[in-house]
């Protein structure tokens, strides 16, 4: 029986998410749990999940009895998710993070997970007790590495309460996928066409490259304030 993700899967020909799969993070469903275990929500807390894609993470915050808002670009990945299960306790918003149709300081627990970060926009719709969970790539090399985009956080008022350092998890996982394409080439070119196929192979070649050469790293976070 096909599911809402494997209809995703066949209408979107992109290796993210052929490579992350629903959890569309590094670590996965793994990584999402160990940031929930940290993230102080408590049953009818409001929790934002910010470029969620399909709301993996809010989905499984509904579990826990919060109340999840998934936001997303695609209205395609917001229908996906709310046809999987848990789906239907969750509150589903076309949205863009860099402008997110909130009050002030309405969320418990703010969410963004490998989606683009916007720190005033997220910090702004932030309660004054809350949690901020993260799993992102960050810099390592002379831009000031892990201590300068903990500073930019705390510039917002946020204090770090954890971090796990995913950067080995990234690279190996950015090494599966470039392998698997290539050893796969007479499947996945015909799935994205040639010139997309040679384009996100070159694209998962120079993550390898950045992570490798050190440029690039990857880590979990958990802010909070309060």
């Amino acid at each position: 029986m096909t599911t809402p993700f494997d209809a995703l899967v066949e209408e979107y020909a992109s290796w993210w998410i052929d490579f992350l799969g629903e959890h569309s993070h590094i670590g996965g469903a793994e990584a999402t749990r160990w940031l929930l275990q940290r993230a102080d929500l408590k049953p009818g807390d409001r929790m934002l999940d910010a470029g969620a894609f399909i709301g993996a993470s809010a989905r499984l915050a509904a579990a826990s009895g919060a109340l999840p808002v998934a936001t997303d670009l695609n209205v395609d990945f917001l229908n996906a998710g709310r046809a999987m299960p848990g789906g239907e306790s969750v509150q589903w918003l076309l949205a863009s993070t860099n402008r997110l149709p909130f009050e002030d300081a309405v969320f418990a627990s703010v969410w963004c997970l490998d989606s683009y970060l916007a720190p005033r926009e997220l910090s702004r719709v932030a309660g004054p007790r809350s949690t901020l969970c993260l799993c992102c790539e960050v810099p390592t090399d002379g831009r000031g590495g892990v201590e300068a985009f903990i500073d930019e956080w705390e510039s917002y008022g946020w204090r770090l309460g954890a971090h796990r350092a995913m950067s080995i998890e990234a690279t190996q996982t950015w090494r599966r996928a470039e392998a698997d394409l290539v050893r796969k080439r007479n499947i996945y070119e015909p799935r994205y066409g040639k010139r997309p196929y040679l384009a996100q192979l070159d694209l998962v070649g120079n993550l390898v490259a950045s992570y490798e050469r050190g440029e690039q790293g990857h880590g979990l976070f958990v802010f909070a304030r309060g």
